[in-house]
């Protein structure tokens, strides 16, 4: 089970090993329980795959109220969880559904987008020892080992303090980004979270999501169109626009105001031919 809108990451891990991705129906909060549970009733998952914060590419955040109902979903259906929390450092004060569930929990976070890409380093939570040692095994057939000098480093900006000062300067240009958004895209539906680094833009049906997504790609905007996310027939549309991208604000202001007048003005009444 995935929400209905999920990483592209998963989907081609599923395709690769040969799993089936089952999309559970979303509002404002992510993957909504009364789907969760029918949707585990109905087909028996091997697991359920989630991203509470931030999830991407909807930026939906669970609050703890929802992740309480989905914690107790997944342990009442007898489920394990893979709870993908690499956005959760720029929103701390959310609590991981780990913390509830840690019996049945693959906790997994990354530095990606909360420090640095390039520096390829993940942390997982595995439910106990044994799950551990099964994981470890796994991991040492496909990659051999994390790349030592990387873990070191980060491990010691994470000793130091270091970490925090970047995760904190990362976090607040991500609220300053979200800032430029919301004044160039004022009276446009999209959702967001303060501090995360896209956008979710909500297509009617009406709307010509496939002209708008080639005018927008032509003009150099990071935008991804529903079906890079989808999980089965059923996704919403839309877009997800990456305000992370740019290499500053000016740029980034620059794309915004292109965004503005794509969403505002149909892309085909502005072609001569």
């Amino acid at each position: 089970m995935t929400e209905a809108l999920t990483f592209p990451g998963i989907k081609a891990a599923a395709a690769r090993l040969d799993v089936r991705l089952v999309g559970v129906a979303m509002d404002a909060e992510g993957a909504r329980p009364d789907a969760l549970d029918e949707a585990c009733r109905k087909h028996k998952p091997k697991a359920v795959y989630l991203v509470p914060t931030q999830q991407n590419p909807t930026t939906a955040t669970m609050s703890a109220i929802r992740r309480k109902a989905i914690a107790g979903i997944i342990s009442k259906r007898g489920c394990v969880l893979i709870e993908d929390d690499v956005y959760g450092p720029l929103e701390p004060q959310m609590a991981p559904i780990a913390t509830l569930i840690p019996e049945r929990t693959y906790y997994a976070a990354s530095i990606a987008k909360c420090i640095a890409p390039a520096l390829r380093v993940a942390y997982l939570l595995a439910p106990d020892a044994s799950a551990e040692q099964r994981m470890r095994a796994g991991l040492q057939a496909t990659m051999q080992m994390p790349p030592s000098l990387m873990v070191a480093l980060v491990t010691q900006w994470m000793r130091s303090g270091v970490a925090a000062d970047i995760i904190r300067a990362i976090r607040n240009e991500a609220a300053a980004r979200q800032q430029l958004a919301a004044r160039f895209l004022k009276g446009v539906t999209y959702a967001a979270r303060p501090a995360s680094h896209h956008l979710w833009m909500p297509l009617p049906k009406h709307f010509d999501g496939t002209d708008l997504l080639s005018h927008l790609m032509r003009n150099g905007l990071a935008v991804v169109g529903e079906d890079a996310f989808a999980a089965g027939e059923a996704a919403p549309r839309g877009l997800r626009v990456s305000l992370g991208a740019a290499r500053n604000r000016a740029e980034l202001s620059q794309a915004l105001q292109v965004l503005s007048n794509a969403v505002r003005t149909p892309v085909g009444a502005t072609q001569i031919v």
